[in-house]
């Protein structure tokens, strides 16, 4: 090997790929799986209760969170 493609020790070290990705998923995954869940409760006629929104802000807190990972890079 080269030692001209090797990277200088004094830079930091790259980041990883994928960053945030695992959590956008996640995140994604529960506020599709929620919404889901209130259209067919509603379509059937079955009650749902303020239980409910908590999968769904915990996705949308995953999702920010993997958004923010995924740009702090930038």
């Amino acid at each position: 090997m080269n030692s001209i493609n090797d990277r200088p020790s004094w830079l930091p070290p790259l980041p990883p790929p994928h960053r945030g990705r695992a959590l956008i998923a996640i995140g994604l995954l529960l506020v599709v799986a929620t919404f889901i869940y209130i259209f067919v409760m509603s379509y059937v006629g079955g009650t749902h209760t303020l239980y409910t929104l908590l999968p769904l802000a915990i996705g949308l807190v995953c999702l920010i969170v993997g958004l923010t990972r995924r740009n702090e890079g930038r």
